[in-house]
């Protein structure tokens, strides 16, 4: 199961015991879990706003999960899917959600998420 940003942002904030944590545990409990290398980016980000150790977190996230590399071919089907959801009326589904998107289908894997922008794409996993 491939881990959208903000299924790790989640884990990384919420304290054992909370509800989404609990339910993400429980989904992925028996799973083999990645991310796109471009999480890193993301995973930074948020560590530069909420003033946290980037090579700490990163190494702690690298432990828990496979990073999956980028290629050619992951970078033509996420623009492809950023037009076609833009299309649908997703105005807010990015490149970025495409590469994510992408990268899980790219190794058969369901993407699990909170964010609903991905709500008309097929094996994914929205929690609220």
């Amino acid at each position: 199961m491939l881990l959208d940003t903000s299924i790790i942002i989640e884990l990384l904030a919420q304290e054992r015991g909370s509800k989404l944590s609990d339910e993400i545990l429980d989904i992925t409990k028996d799973e083999k879990l990645y991310m796109s290398i471009v999480q890193i980016g993301e995973i930074s980000d948020w560590c530069i706003r909420k003033d946290a150790d980037i090579s700490l977190t990163i190494n702690t996230v690298k432990q828990i999960v496979n990073v999956i590399p980028l290629n050619n071919i992951i970078c033509i089907k996420a623009s492809q899917m950023k037009n076609e959801m833009r299309q649908k009326g997703i105005e807010k589904f990015g490149l970025m959600d495409g590469i994510v998107l992408a990268s899980a289908q790219s190794i058969n894997q369901k993407l699990l998420t909170t964010d609903s922008d991905f709500r008309m794409s097929e094996k994914v996993i929205i929690l609220n």
